[in-house]
């Protein structure tokens, strides 16, 4: 069958069928008319880029209209030419990205030689779009302040858009409708640009400088079918190209310490000062190779931060510190665009951030000597090939790929003690953690030292097809799109962390080894040996669109898209599947969609908007990885002892009777202990699984949402709209994770014995005669139990930038409730069998009410 769908997918691809369009470009069209109205067929129009000189040619239909599809987002002066009638010259229309201008193009009878110049804007509201969000330009991007330094910094100036500041380095990212931020879908140039374990939890999966970007679009709700795997908020990032002129920029921001606030904690507890700053500096430029033809552009952005970190612990105050993480980063990105003729051009983009990172803090209560390190090597490719068919079709062929390595860019990482595990020119980082990592210790209050040793590579390649065709007279016009995309995607995410084990306290008392209430409770650590995985994912897109101008003022869009996603599971050891090869393929995903703009002045001055749709949600390829490797017999999970509930002698000032607990120091894992390991796993081997075992459901599907929304927008100042819409989001088939094994304890202590009641009659089942019943988690991947309902009231006003200033604000009403936040969720409030979905349920409580 897969073979099948992929046959498919390349005959569509190298046939001269319509693809994704708006993705990275915009559009222009209208009607040609002269000083009576009358339409003018026939009329020759050109657009030339204003600043590269690039032209796109084609001709007005038999009804006076004419219309371009993916075009280069910029200023153009567009001409129209017919014998009889001046030449019309109109000069600085802006094109924008994913947005259709109307401009409708006047001529006057004279002689074909002169020249009628026209200077104006096109309608400042898109009147053939039914979809709510905005966009952010280069000007704001570069001139105005932003702490980050992130193009997501803007969004909050979106309807429906939250920003969210990161907690690391570099990684900022949005909330839209509701939604968790892994649910949004980041472009660059038209092509994917997000991270397929995680999501778009940490923005886009490169980041770029701002310097770099001509403009960003971002769509909160009811985008067209072009869009889709996405439940959250559609991200469009175009880059700057080249131009007919030699230009270039050098920017620089610098904050020392001398200008940093001491924080409340540092000098309440009398800490040293840390020595913090941030210096951002670099560059760009860009200019013709070929005038009017070939054109590079090229960034440069050198970033290092050292970020102030302070954790103070009443209880272990020994164990204050204050200090800075050591984090930088080199962001360098290039473009080529060549027009190879007036029907032909193409065009290469590469990005590419090296950000070495040391001492990075870590969610949580963790001691200085916690934090851990990592270096990310993040790359994005993009290259298209566009044609322009004939005066009414145009086809791209687009080319993507986003690479992230953090196991290669590791191997040369500086050295120092041991206890950061960190080696010089590392060729096996995999196999340090037993050399080199202590144990953890988790007290009470405080972590000390730190159990990660994981990396990851994430491939992903993309091949789509584009193609528009515009039919000017069959019961109105047509703007017709239909398309298809084929992404494959292949990770690795090796992981040796807590190979030394994690001391678990019931305390925060100091260990000394002659005080028996200073001693741990369990020793959990990894067994047999490390976790090696390989995972495979394959997307298949289809989508077909229409966007019908019935009338002059009414435009209806009508779409249907289609996703399939192939990610092939080996369901060993799951009683759930009869056949270990028949992984859950979610085959059912057709989304239709329906939208109207109506113009009711007939002016180009306010519009009337709605639309329903089904949109479909990627599934995170990190919500289902652990079943690759959490399976009932494993090489690699972490096991527990003693198993089945902590040790309760230390808290009874008693010796731990666990013998890998009765131990002379915590610094390190004696051979005594060692030896009670490999003894019980031996490593190398593949053992029952006495850790978390994770089953996937044989009837997962893709979640969705159902979307409604009607809006109202109107100029009431010439330059300056005014909005508001009312979303409704209904979600459906939303991952939430429950766990088959619920445990109770015999007694009310805190380590009383743990009863494993199997409440879903699933688990004993699976076990073969004399087998030892699961002693554990047993978790569900599924999408059975989980819903989200989001409603919203969003409000904005714009004034387009003209007399050197702009404006634009927005003010969004929303309630979010439901049972789920992200694809990770599980219920917490399960009482056996029962999920208590009501008590997880709320606006105000689990989920919060979003404003």
């Amino acid at each position: 069958m897969q073979r099948k769908y992929l046959a498919f997918i390349l005959v569509l691809l190298l046939c001269p069928l319509p693809a994704l369009a708006q993705q990275g470009t915009a559009e222009v069209g209208g009607k040609v008319v002269d000083a009576q109205g009358a339409v003018l067929p026939g009329v020759i129009i050109v657009f030339t880029n204003e600043d590269t000189g690039v032209v796109r040619e084609t001709m007005s239909t038999g009804d006076g209209s004419y219309f371009a599809s993916q075009m280069i987002p910029g200023r153009y002066r567009i001409s129209a030419k017919l014998e009889g009638f001046k030449s019309l010259d109109r000069r600085g229309v802006s094109l924008t990205v994913g947005q259709t201008t109307t401009l409708d193009l006047p001529l006057e009878v004279g002689a074909l030689a002169e020249t009628l110049t026209v200077t104006g804007e096109a309608a400042l509201i898109d009147l053939s779009s039914a979809e709510i969000g905005g966009h952010i330009s280069a000007a704001e991007l570069t001139e105005l302040p932003a702490a980050s330094r992130s193009y997501m910094a803007f969004v909050g100036s979106i309807p429906g858009a939250h920003f969210v500041p990161s907690e690391g380095f570099l990684n900022d990212t949005m909330l839209a409708n509701g939604q968790p931020a892994a649910a949004n879908s980041v472009s660059m140039d038209g092509a994917t640009n997000i991270d397929d374990l995680r999501g778009s939890n940490v923005g886009g999966q490169a980041r770029v400088a701002n310097e770099a970007l001509q403009e960003v679009q971002v769509i909160t709700n009811q985008f067209d079918a072009e869009y889709g795997r996405a439940s959250g908020a559609v991200i469009n990032a175009v880059t700057k190209s080249g131009t007919n002129s030699f230009t270039g920029a050098a920017f620089g921001f610098f904050t020392g310490k001398k200008i940093i606030a001491r924080d409340f904690f540092t000098r309440v507890n009398n800490l040293p000062e840390p020595s913090t700053g941030k210096d951002e500096w670099g560059g760009t430029f860009g200019g013709p190779i070929l005038r009017n033809k070939l054109f590079f552009f090229a960034t440069l952005e050198r970033a290092v931060l050292a970020r102030n970190m302070t954790g103070t612990y009443p209880t272990r105050p020994e164990l204050n510190f204050s200090a800075v993480a050591d984090e930088s980063a080199w962001n360098t990105m290039w473009r080529l665009d060549h027009q190879l003729n007036r029907s032909n051009t193409w065009a290469f983009r590469w990005l590419r951030e090296y950000a070495p990172q040391f001492d990075r803090p870590q969610v949580g209560n963790n001691s200085l000597n916690a934090l851990s390190d990592e270096t990310d090597l993040d790359q994005a490719l993009v290259g298209t090939v566009t044609t322009v068919v004939s005066n009414t079709m145009v086809n791209t062929v687009r080319f993507g790929a986003t690479l992230e390595d953090t196991v290669h860019a590791n191997r040369g990482i500086r050295a120092q003690d041991a206890s950061n595990a960190r080696c010089a020119i590392c060729p096996e980082p995999m196999l340090l953690g037993q050399s080199l990592l202590p144990p953890r210790l988790e007290y009470q209050s405080v972590n000390v030292n730190s159990s990660v040793m994981d990396f990851s590579i994430n491939d992903a390649y993309s091949i789509e097809d584009t193609f528009s065709w515009f039919i000017p007279d069959k019961m109105g016009r047509h703007d017709a799109k239909f398309g298809a995309k084929y992404t494959y995607v292949w990770i690795s995410n090796p992981d040796n962390g807590n190979s030394n084990g994690t001391y678990v306290f019931g305390h925060d008392l100091a260990f000394n080894a002659a005080n028996p209430r200073t001693y741990p409770e369990r020793l959990r650590i990894r067994v047999p040996g490390t976790r090696e995985y390989e995972m495979v994912g394959r997307t298949y897109e289809l989508y077909a669109q229409d966007k019908w101008q019935i009338k002059p003022n009414f435009t209806l869009s009508l779409g249907i898209r289609y996703d399939l996603e192939v990610t092939p599971i080996d369901e060993i050891d799951n009683p759930l599947f009869s056949d270990r090869s028949k992984y859950p393929v979610d085959r059912n995903n057709v989304a239709p969609r329906l939208g109207f703009v109506w113009n009711p002045d007939g002016q180009s001055k306010s519009v009337i908007r709605g639309g329903y749709g089904l949109f479909y949600d990627r599934t995170l390829l990190g919500t289902i990885d652990d079943i690759l490797f959490a399976t009932k017999y494993s090489r690699s999970f972490i096991a527990d002892f003693p198993q089945n509930n902590p040790d309760p002698n230390p808290g009874r000032g008693l010796f731990p009777t666990e013998p890998v607990l009765n131990t002379s120091t915590i610094g390190a894992l004696t051979p005594a202990v060692r030896a009670i390991v490999n003894a019980t796993y031996p490593p190398g081997t593949t053992r029952r699984n006495t850790g978390q075992v994770d089953w996937d459901d044989p009837e997962r599907t893709q979640p969705y949402f159902h979307q409604i929304s009607v809006g109202y927008e109107r100029e009431i100042l010439r330059g300056v709209s005014m909005s508001a819409d009312y979303i409704r989001m209904k979600g459906k088939d939303m991952f939430l994770n429950p766990n088959l094994n619920i445990g109770s304890r015999v007694d009310t202590s805190r380590t009383g014995r743990l009863i494993f009641l199997d409440p879903f009659a699933v688990l004993n089942s699976s076990l073969a005669p004399g087998e030892t019943p699961y002693v554990g988690t047993v978790r569900l991947r599924t999408t059975k139990y989980g819903y989200s309902n989001y409603d919203a009231l969003n409000l904005s006003v714009e004034k387009r930038y003209a007399n050197n200033w702009s404006l634009r604000g927005a003010y969004a009403l929303g309630y979010s409730r439901g049972v789920v936040r992200n694809q990770a969720d599980t219920p917490e409030f399960q009482v056996g069998a029962d999920l208590r979905l009501r008590q997880r349920e709320g606006g105000h409580g689990a989920l919060g009410e979003h404003r």
